[in-house]
């Protein structure tokens, strides 16, 4: 049972006094401020008025800590089936983009090609294709320009950061399901191989966040990953 301090002000739980620093654990879930004895404390104030002492906004992650304390338990939103989606529809389309020097040359290199009819009226390469230095160059390089955006982005931006670049735009992040921090690029390497396994059985996988209560796919639980809601810019 809490007891009340004299003058105006909220039950103090036992054990604390006026001013205290009460851990989340202990607090009145009525009034969720931590500081004993007050209804409301500077962080609350700070967080009302939506500012901190160096006059910046506060993220959304800030207030809420401001109010409930540095301990108060992570609030977890997962992201949904479909803004998973949408977040790798931007990420495919960005790599369309970055594929763009890979298709011209292979363009370059279809168009360096003849081609004959054989004795059976098949339409076959002709002996005397030759495919110009520039056509091959240009195709390698697109290549290489590919594959670096794909490792950049799958793998270290989000394994440093939890966001690719399409998660950024749509407000999610990849984390860890025990501590909410990224999983580093070589366990996001690890990830990719294990999306093997949703698309074993007719993609049962891919679908599964559609109806689990953390919105994982299998690759997920394999290995022990969540996708929350979370702008880079509530961050701080």
């Amino acid at each position: 049972m809490s007891t009340t301090p004299p003058g105006e002000g909220p039950p103090i739980p036992p054990g604390y006094r006026p001013g205290d620093y009460i851990p989340f654990k202990d607090r009145d879930p009525n009034n969720p401020t931590s500081v004993a004895g007050q209804w409301a404390d500077p962080a609350r104030q700070a967080q009302q008025s939506g500012h901190i002492g160096d006059g910046r906004p506060m993220t959304a992650e800030e207030r809420y800590r401001a109010i409930y304390g540095v301990d108060a338990p992570y609030r977890i939103t997962y992201a949904s089936w479909g803004r998973r989606v949408l977040g790798a529809l931007i990420d495919g389309f960005l790599g369309v983009v970055a594929g763009i020097p890979f298709y011209v040359g292979y363009a370059m290199v279809l168009h360096d090609l003849d081609y004959r009819t054989d004795a059976y009226g098949n339409r076959v390469r002709a002996d005397w294709s030759h495919v110009s230095a520039a056509a091959i160059g240009v195709c390698v390089l697109g290549l290489l320009i590919s594959l670096a955006f794909g490792i950049y982005n799958s793998l270290i931006r989000q394994g440093r950061t939890g966001y690719t670049l399409g998660k950024t735009v749509v407000g999610i992040r990849l984390v860890h399901d025990s501590n909410n921090e990224p999983i580093g690029a070589l366990l996001c390497f690890v990830r990719q191989l294990a999306h093997i396994v949703d698309g074993l059985i007719c993609y049962l996988g891919w679908l599964w966040p559609l109806w689990d209560p953390k919105s994982q796919t299998l690759a997920d639980k394999i290995m022990g990953t969540v996708v929350v809601i979370q702008s880079a810019d509530e961050l701080g």
